[in-house]
């Protein structure tokens, strides 16, 4: 019992010297409660000030530049992306409902009924037109097209061919 007090007086005494050099007891020497505060203001002054101007008497008139003349933009010419025919091209072995549900998936602009109307003309000439687009969506259409399984065959063709 007396071994556990002394321990423990000896711990209290290194933790409170351990206390102090964390946290001294005296404040820095850079803060100081008057720095704290404004300083009283003093009385408000008023200071004259004077203006001395230059009167310049009228003399002739420097000539003005002569201002330029606004420049037009000539006529900018733009031309039309060449377009394309998407032409579904008919075979014997082709199924009608698989058909049209793979054209009205992959062709944005073409439905249900026009879809039908396609794959009809293409199955009695030969050749049945889906539409006219830029080169990029044509390509991307047949190219779809051709993906689907069973595969669907189309071309493209440019659209001042006859």
């Amino acid at each position: 019992m007396r071994a556990a007090i002394t321990l423990l007086t000896v711990l209290l005494s290194i933790s409170s010297s351990a206390t102090f050099a964390f946290f001294p007891s005296h404040p820095p020497l850079h803060s100081s409660p008057t720095r704290l505060f404004a300083a009283p203001a003093g009385p408000a002054l008023k200071q004259k000030v004077t203006l001395k101007s230059k009167t310049v008497a009228p003399g002739p008139a420097a000539p003005k530049a002569k201002t330029a003349e606004p420049k037009t933009r000539g006529e900018i010419e733009t031309e039309d992306a060449p377009r394309y025919k998407v032409l579904l091209i008919g075979d014997e072995e082709y199924v009608e409902e698989h058909v049209v549900e793979r054209m009205v998936d992959v062709v944005d602009d073409l439905d249900k009924k026009r879809s039908i109307e396609v794959y009809y003309a293409a199955q009695k000439g030969g050749k049945g037109l889906v539409g006219v687009y830029p080169l990029e969506l044509s390509e991307f259409y047949v190219e779809q097209l051709l993906r689907s399984e069973p595969m669907i065959f189309s071309e493209l063709e440019k659209e001042g061919k006859a």
